[in-house]
């Protein structure tokens, strides 16, 4: 009896152990899902792949197509700033390339500051180039004023 009593409590922790590490993966994929794409379209594609996993049950079964789905929707009245950074040769080469990571992180960090509060989204950091956008996923009549606010 007591022989089981262990078993049952080894394999109890085991399971809640591998719960855990699932749920800290889980975490860690949909932050780097969302460190590449909008959370709306990193949304849909997780619910794509979702129902694709409960249509063929078995993930062997599954074909290896998840990403050959497109996520593309036509949208109007958007604007969209790009902006680069002036004398950033001269900043890279005159920076240890750690404090060029620093002050483009802490840069960047900001812009994303200044986006979300003049209603503009993030759409790619390039380089020392910043993309955003001002209309979406919400259309608003007020993009373009958003995208100049931005970059002033």
């Amino acid at each position: 009896m007591q022989d089981a009593s262990r078993d049952l409590f080894t394999y109890t922790v085991k399971c809640i152990q591998i719960r855990r590490k699932l749920r800290i993966e889980k975490r860690q994929q949909e932050n780097l899902l969302l460190s590449v794409l909008p959370a709306h379209i990193s949304m849909g594609m997780k619910l794509a792949i979702i129902e694709r996993l409960k249509e063929h049950g078995d993930r062997r079964c599954m074909p290896d197509n998840n990403f050959h789905s497109l996520y593309v929707k036509r949208h109007q009245n958007v604007s969209i700033l790009y902006a680069d950074i002036v004398g950033f040769t001269q900043l890279a080469s005159d920076c240890s390339p750690k404090e060029l990571v620093v002050v483009l992180n802490e840069l960047f960090g900001k812009f994303d500051q200044i986006a979300k509060a003049n209603e503009c989204m993030r759409i790619k950091i390039l380089g020392d180039c910043y993309y955003c956008v001002s209309g979406l996923p919400v259309s608003l009549p007020t993009h373009a004023r958003n995208c100049v606010k931005m970059g002033l």
